[in-house]
């Protein structure tokens, strides 16, 4: 049902897109540092830097990502020795203490 949900809300996004880059045609110049200059449509230039801005929040999070896979890999290897030791704890005999 998700798979649906996400299926239909991508074709729906992309619809959007779409329909935003028709209605945008009209050419942009952009200039950069270094009298850089670039001269292309609206909608490219949005795109782009929708890009830019995705990447750059996917590398700002990638460091806490791969924090937390750390510390979960250090949290299962806890939880496997302390299940050790608790079926250690359950084989012991017990000796009766008068």
């Amino acid at each position: 049902m998700k798979r649906i949900i996400y299926t239909v809300l991508a074709i729906l996004v992309l619809l959007i897109g779409i329909s935003f880059a028709f209605q945008n045609r009209q050419l942009v110049e952009l200039n950069y540092y270094f009298d850089l200059k670039w001269s292309g449509p609206l909608s490219l230039a949005l795109l782009a830097s929708f890009t830019v801005g995705v990447v750059a929040g996917y590398l700002a999070s990638l460091r806490m990502v791969v924090r937390m896979q750390r510390q979960l890999v250090q949290a299962r290897k806890e939880i496997r020795q302390i299940e050790q030791e608790v079926i250690n704890l359950r084989a012991l005999p017990i000796k009766d203490v008068i």
